[in-house]
């Protein structure tokens, strides 16, 4: 059986994770042939899933790419009648979405749930709906309806779930390259040592989609950062956890574990923590595991919207944090948002205020977003009640980067006064981009002056841009 397994997300600048594991679930106990076709490399995904005979297409998209998702699927149905499974945080945070250009959707954690639903492909030919209630995590339509199966449970231990098969995904990721993040040129990998997250942000749906938070063992992380190092020459991992730090407990037998391995001087990482749980043991802790390097969603600098967005953290930890993390030598990043309901111009203007004390006490990195909502969040149900999104919309209008034209979400704040505010953030922002220029040509400057002579056009209109770096 041969199937194909699509990544719609064309700037996403890493590899698809979510797929890479799928990819190798799938594998291990089936004669499955398997291929990713990513659209960051396939430029033309169409052309790339014709080329072969594929028995099966599963597709994974986030909201954003959802329409992208849609348009694939219907497109695909039009040349040929192949089986489309459509799986990932979107429809599994709205499964009311689900269009019948799909023949299946995979709520929720889709390892397991797609390993079955191949075992029944196989057995009867084609997908047998009868069978297929018997599965958990299923949508589908039935009697013109979208019909649901009961919520499957999440995968324990987590350690049983294999390695992601980095083996499918492009080479080219692991080629060295300017890596903007760390600020250094070299081998990128990625890596998830936990699926979940404790807290509840009004804007995020991780907690939705993962439902409980899992870990795995240290053992397990270490023989994770092993595989990258050892078999694809991986000098910088990300650590894409929702938050690293939670258990400390954990970290503390991490670490352990690195500082006796053979890699202590072979990888660098970074993470990210939360602000309100930063002190100074964390951050012995991650410096001892060669994380030079923290990403925080700062979120804002108003206590009113802190409280409003977060909950327990407040502006004072925001600014604890950066100065705690600089002083043990760690580069400090992290993100803004503007435009959340409640949100004054006042408010605004205290996050420009957070973002000249980032800058002045060390921070590497700040980028900003315009609050989006997504579905399974209070920020979308907001939305909806006023009108902003709904099951049925045009996904493309979704998006952080919609600078623009923003979907504002707060009837009181005027789009010009909020435009205004906010291109004033990017132009404080760029000042964080001459870091990153600096950090670059202190780690190589040979590498950093070919890579931006390679197209000076491209990064010279970035740098002076108001385009977040």
């Amino acid at each position: 059986m041969k199937i194909a397994l699509v990544f719609l997300d064309d700037n996403a600048g890493h590899p698809p994770m979510g797929l890479a594991y799928l990819a190798s679930y799938l594998s291990k106990d089936n004669d499955i042939d398997i291929r990713i076709i990513d659209s960051g490399v396939h430029f033309n995904v169409m052309e790339a899933l014709f080329k072969d005979h594929f028995d099966l297409i599963g597709i994974s998209a986030m909201t954003i790419e959802y329409g992208k998702a849609l348009e694939l699927a219907r497109n695909i149905k039009n040349e040929k009648n192949i089986p489309i499974i459509i799986g990932g945080v979107h429809i599994s945070t709205l499964p009311s979405s689900f269009k019948n250009c799909f023949d299946l959707g995979v709520i929720g954690e889709g390892e397991q749930t797609f390993m079955e639903v191949i075992k029944s492909f196989i057995k009867y030919k084609k997908f047998n709906h009868s069978d297929l209630e018997q599965i958990n995590g299923l949508a589908f339509f039935k009697n013109s309806n979208v019909y649901m199966t009961k919520v499957r449970k999440p995968i324990e231990p987590l350690d049983s779930i294999p390695f992601p098969a980095w083996d499918l995904v492009s080479k080219d990721y692991f080629r060295r390259n300017a890596l903007v993040t760390f600020g250094e040129f070299g081998k990128h990998g990625v890596i998830l040592t936990s699926r979940g997250c404790p807290y509840e942000c009004v804007f995020c749906s991780t907690t939705k989609f993962w439902d409980i938070v899992r870990f795995h063992s240290p053992e397990y992380v270490i023989n994770q950062i092993a595989d990258l190092v050892d078999n694809y020459g991986v000098s910088h991992i990300q650590i894409w956890d929702d938050l690293f730090v939670s258990n400390k407990k954990r970290l503390r037998n991490i670490v352990s574990l690195f500082e006796k391995s053979k890699y202590k001087n072979k990888v660098k990482f970074n993470c990210q923590p939360r602000v309100n749980l930063i002190d100074d043991e964390i951050c012995e802790l991650l410096v001892r595991m060669n994380c030079n390097l923290v990403l925080f969603g700062f979120e804002s600098g108003s206590e009113k919207m802190l409280k409003y967005l977060k909950g327990n953290v407040t502006v004072e930890q925001n600014r604890n944090a950066i100065r705690t993390c600089v002083k043990y030598g760690m580069k400090v990043q992290g993100s803004v948002i503007f435009g959340s309901p409640t949100e004054t111009v006042e408010d605004m203007q205290k996050t420009l205020e957070f973002l000249d004390f980032a800058y002045n006490n060390g921070a590497d990195r700040i980028w900003s977003f315009v609050m989006t909502p997504f579905p399974a969040t209070k920020i979308w149900e907001i939305a909806k009640e006023r009108g902003k999104v709904s099951d049925d919309m045009d996904w493309k209008l979704l998006s952080h980067e919609a600078i623009d034209n923003p979907l504002l979400l707060d009837p009181a704040i005027d789009i010009e006064d909020f435009k205004k505010i906010f291109f004033e953030g990017r132009r404080r922002l760029n000042r964080f981009k001459w870091n990153k220029i600096f950090s670059f040509l202190k780690s190589d400057p040979i590498s950093t002056v070919t890579y931006f002579l390679s197209n000076p056009f491209k990064y010279t209109r970035l740098l002076f841009s108001k385009r977040n770096f």
